[in-house]
């Protein structure tokens, strides 16, 4: 099974994976780059009013290959 490497940026800083996991195909690795961001945001939050959290999935040769990202705004109307 190929490994890949996710790097996720919280709005603040960039957390470059060095270990990584062995995915069976592409679309898992979709699907655990999505998983990820909700997990991150509970962590992150209450911390301001707007914060873009990220991840970037790499595979072979250190090349991103999927990129996904979830934007936090809370604002008074």
């Amino acid at each position: 099974m190929p490994r890949y490497f996710f790097d996720v940026f919280d709005g603040e800083k960039l957390t470059r994976d060095e270990i990584g996991i062995d995915l069976p195909d592409l679309e898992r690795v979709r699907s655990e780059a999505i998983q990820a961001l909700p997990e991150m945001a509970r962590d992150e939050l209450p911390d301001g009013d707007e914060r873009v959290f990220s991840v970037q999935a790499r595979g072979d040769g250190d090349r991103v290959i999927f990129t996904a990202s979830l934007t936090f705004k809370a604002e008074w109307c």
